[in-house]
């Protein structure tokens, strides 16, 4: 008789406990897995998109740097080949021509 009671509380306990586990789980492990893992992730998308943009961002502003630097060595060249009639120091047009290929390649 006692053994019959004890194993029919113990089976309520046992499913008791067994939500309680359950639903513990639930909310410690999955919820927290899951706000984590999004965070995470979304920490980590948002470093990516930043990397990439300024990335892209450093290879326009260099394009554009070599644009303008072509003109001003075209201009200088020019100026100084057909107005001026006159040329500058050689050093000069071997530091603007250094220049001019770095920024070309």
């Amino acid at each position: 008789m006692y053994v019959c009671v004890f194993i029919y509380l113990s089976s309520y306990l046992l499913i008791y406990l067994f939500i309680y586990l359950f639903i513990d789980l639930f909310i410690y492990v999955f919820i927290d897995l899951f706000i984590y893992v999004f965070i995470y992730l979304f920490i980590d998308l948002f470093i990516y998109l930043l990397t990439y943009l300024f990335m892209y961002l450093f290879i326009y502003l260099c394009m554009y740097l070599r644009i303008i630097y072509l003109f001003i060595y075209l201009f200088i060249y020019r100026f100084d080949s057909v107005r001026c009639n006159q040329r500058l120091p050689s050093h000069l047009y071997r530091r603007l021509n250094n220049l001019y290929l770095f920024f070309i390649f």
